[in-house]
């Protein structure tokens, strides 16, 4: 071989070898070692899932109607012994306009229970609409005032939304739309006249809706007092609440599996207790969270928005498969929650706050410290198997110590403010905080390398 093809093949060789150290040096550029996570404030929940069954002191009203029913009272409402709860009419006709009238009632609804008042029905709606008609109301407002009102409205509806609290939603739609309808008159925008075209639309309508409606021939009574729920399902007797705090895995499992038979003839059922019951079945893993656990919170998703307190009255394990039949005790109650029987049930065990940090940052190091002894020198020891994380501070890894009491979802909730006990077992310089680069991923890691 001459030196020509020795000098070519040479050449190609320094090129190869330069192009693979210039790659490998832009892969470091672009490429790390580690990868890092925010350590961020967050809340998190530790929620079980399950299939639940609906337990109530249900009594099914059997009266007979010959005629056509309107309830007087919703769903989830509590009525007295003797209470009217439903009229009866001769024709659909007539119900069908009884509806109507309530249905708008309902819809002018200013002011709700929760707020100690009563309800606004038309009459009174129309009287408002009167009093802001007269010029004497809105000439001597305080635009100011009036913008207060709007801007205090629209927060009611944003945090009711926000929180999926629903129940004064109509509340707060009124109080917005009066105080808008306010301004309206004062900038012109809207005129007394207006109103008053709005306030005989809705007296003729009053008045049409009451022409078509015939009187009630009839009424249905509640024979107890209770919760009135217009439902029945065929299976208000499946348990009785005496026995429910015995109910084994098995009579869960198959309450489970029963199918609900509606009783078309039945005018509804009366919840007598106050109290309602929630049994679903857990297994091994789902019983360690709730371990020493007596208070819950309960979600239905597709029955419910609120969610509802609970309290743990029973745990009867089953030594066969290992799973334990769970009883929730709830007194909470609304029109979506009395209708509901076989549901899935999201259980919030509890709720934590902190930084939260990957559990893949999670190491056990020996720290090396420095403390006094006795006569003030300074002695040197080491710290065992220590909980803590590499956080990336100026280009340079630092081993930091965490105190953690829970882990949920795959993140520890660290704390920030140590207590006198944890501030005295702290062997590095500092605890976690806030916004830390925390490494998740990586080998070769100690205090002090540089990451570049």
């Amino acid at each position: 071989m001459n030196s020509k093809k020795i000098r070519t093949i040479g050449a190609v060789l320094l090129a190869v070898l330069v192009l693979v150290y210039v790659g490998y040096q832009g892969y470091l550029a672009t490429h790390r070692s580690i990868q890092t996570e925010t350590a961020m404030y967050g809340q998190v929940s530790d929620v079980l899932q399950a299939q639940s069954f609906i337990i109530r002191n249900e009594q099914v009203i059997d009266e007979s109607a010959n005629g056509v029913l309107s309830y007087r009272v919703a769903d989830g409402t509590r009525v007295a012994q003797g209470g009217v709860i439903a009229d009866v009419f001769s024709t659909e006709e007539d119900a069908s306009a009884q509806r109507t009238i309530e249905q708008l009632d309902e819809e002018i609804e200013a002011d709700r229970a929760a707020h100690g008042k009563n309800p606004l029905k038309l009459d009174e709606e129309i009287a408002n609409l009167q009093a802001l008609s007269q010029p004497a109301d809105y000439f001597v407002a305080n635009p100011s005032m009036l913008a207060d009102q709007i801007y205090s409205a629209m927060e009611d509806v944003a945090l009711g939304v926000n929180q999926n609290s629903f129940s004064q939603l109509t509340t707060w739609k009124e109080s917005l739309l009066s105080a808008l309808t306010r301004r309206q008159l004062i900038t012109g925008e809207e005129s007394a006249e207006n109103l008053s075209q709005r306030i005989s639309q809705l007296e003729s309508q009053r008045s049409s809706l009451e022409s078509q409606a015939g009187d009630s021939i009839g009424t249905i009574s509640a024979p107890q007092a209770g919760y009135f729920i217009s439902s029945v399902d065929g299976l208000e007797s499946a348990v009785d609440v005496e026995d429910v705090e015995n109910l084994t895995v098995a009579q869960v499992e198959e309450l489970l599996s029963r199918d609900a038979t509606r009783d078309s003839s039945a005018v509804g059922k009366i919840c007598q207790d106050f109290n309602w019951y929630v049994a679903c079945v857990f297994d091994e893993d789902d019983m360690v969270h709730l371990e020493g656990v007596d208070s819950v919170y309960l979600d239905i998703p597709f029955a419910s928005t609120e969610q509802i307190p609970a309290t743990v009255v029973a745990r009867n394990y089953d030594k066969d498969s290992g799973d334990t039949a769970v009883v929730f005790q709830c007194s909470y109650m609304d029109s979506d929650i009395a209708a509901v029987r076989n549901e899935a049930v999201q259980v919030t065990v509890a709720t934590y706050s902190g930084v939260l940090v990957n559990e893949r940052a999670l190491r056990f190091e020996d720290v090396e410290y420095t403390t006094t002894d006795e006569d003030g020198n300074p002695v040197t020891q080491v710290a065992e198997n220590v909980r803590g994380v590499y956080v990336l501070y100026g280009g340079q890894l630092e081993f930091v110590q965490v105190f953690t009491d829970h882990s949920v979802n795959g993140y520890a909730i660290c704390k920030t403010e140590l207590s006198s006990e944890e501030q005295a077992a702290l062997v590095t310089s500092s605890t976690i905080q806030l916004y830390d680069q925390v490494v998740v991923e990586g080998t070769d890691l100690y205090d002090g390398k540089v990451i570049s």
